[in-house]
């Protein structure tokens, strides 16, 4: 009896002695687990707090690229309205340019014709000049011819040739000054003509 109660408190102390060291075990493990617990609580709080600045980021972002799409539409609609404008200034631009080029013939072809219109001018008064001299010539050969019949008929009156002989240059000084008469009016026609 006594040798069994021995084995008994032997098992007891054995079991005691076991129980204690498991209690231990779990206890560490429990405390282990606690603070891994609460590591993981932390990571999932720091996990969302991220989550939470991730999202604002996210709605700050979404704001910024609702104004961007804005301001790209108003740059658009500025483009395409500056790129309106580019082409009526290239269409005014490129008139304007036939314009001075039609501008730019027509005063070559004035200024040939003023070219033209100079040498003739000059060429007339040249002719201008030459009747002018030709008429004063004539006019002087007109007066000499006078003069020279007035001597003969006063001659003819005096009786100093013969009347055949003076008659017969008198015919003749007749002629020539029809002869410079005509002259004389072709070259007054001639001037007429030239103005």
């Amino acid at each position: 009896m006594s040798k069994a109660n021995a084995e008994v408190a032997q098992w007891r102390t054995k079991y005691e002695t076991d129980a204690i060291q498991k209690t231990e075990e779990l206890e560490d493990a429990k405390k282990k687990l606690a603070q891994r617990l609460q590591d993981a609580e932390e990571a999932v709080e720091a996990v969302n707090a991220k989550c939470s600045s991730l999202e604002k980021t996210k709605h700050r972002l979404q704001n910024e690229i609702e104004d961007l799409m804005v301001d790209v539409e108003r740059s658009n609609a500025a483009a395409a309205s500056l790129d309106k404008k580019q082409r009526n200034f290239d269409k005014v631009l490129a008139e304007w340019k036939q314009k001075f080029e039609e501008s730019q013939t027509e005063l070559e072809s004035s200024q040939k014709e003023a070219r033209s219109l100079s040498t003739e001018l000059f060429k007339l008064k040249n002719s201008y000049e030459e009747s002018l001299d030709h008429l004063e010539t004539m006019k002087r050969e007109n007066k000499n011819l006078q003069e020279e019949i007035s001597d003969l008929t006063e001659q003819l009156g005096e009786g100093g040739k013969s009347i055949h002989e003076l008659e017969k240059i008198r015919k003749q000084l007749e002629q020539e000054k029809a002869e410079i008469q005509s002259a004389l009016e072709e070259a007054e026609v001639r001037i007429e003509n030239i103005y």
